[in-house]
């Protein structure tokens, strides 16, 4: 019963707001989907969500790398845009990893081993062994850097959205903005204006 209570007096208080003094109302659906400027920070976060994923199917299939390779292969996999040696440098890679994969699969169906064959399959081993619990970790790695930069656009988006607000109700003389979703009608709707100077943004 307080609840309710409470809830009228405070649905009674803001009509008083809105009432006393102007009101817009902005659409955050449609700013979210017709905004250049949400819509580029989307793309950014799925090309970069596809690149880690790629990045991560490469290191599955070229696992026979030491520590220091693989770690450097999922550097340059994982940047927007390598340059030519950079890329000539993820060819080199991949392809000493497929050449070891190929040395150790040709390995383990020999009989007959000498030392150096023996060394050299030991050695490949346990690159592949230690590949697969390195997999584990970088799939985790990414998942965290993937959220970390999902945190920080939605943190740039909003700062942003609340800073464009701000300066069309104060051009506009609004007082109070309220979101579509919870107003029932209103005819003060800034969500154009809002989208038009968010857009302006770089």
């Amino acid at each position: 019963m307080m609840r309710h209570t409470i809830g009228w007096f405070l649905s009674l208080w803001l009509i008083g707001i809105a009432s006393a003094q102007s009101f817009g109302i902005v659409d955050l659906d449609r700013v979210r989907q017709e905004s250049n400027f949400y819509k580029t920070r989307a793309q950014q976060l799925q090309a970069m969500e596809n690149r880690y994923q790629q990045a991560f199917q490469t290191l599955v299939e070229n696992i026979v790398l030491n520590d220091e390779e693989r770690q450097e292969l999922l550097n340059l996999l994982t940047m927007e845009n390598p340059n030519g040696a950079q890329q000539q440098r993820i060819q080199q890679l991949t392809q000493t990893a497929r050449q070891r994969a190929d040395e150790l699969q040709r390995l383990r169906q020999k009989t007959d081993l000498n030392e150096t064959e023996k060394a050299a399959l030991e050695r490949f081993t346990q690159m592949e062994a230690r590949g697969r619990e390195a997999l584990q970790v970088i799939r985790e790695q990414l998942r965290q850097q993937l959220e970390q930069r999902v945190d920080q656009l939605n943190a740039e988006l909003t700062k942003a959205l609340d800073e464009v607000i701000a300066q069309v109700a104060r051009e506009k003389k609004i007082a109070v903005v309220f979101n579509k979703g919870v107003v029932l009608y209103a005819e003060n709707d800034i969500t154009s204006d809002v989208i038009k100077r968010l857009d302006a943004r770089k």
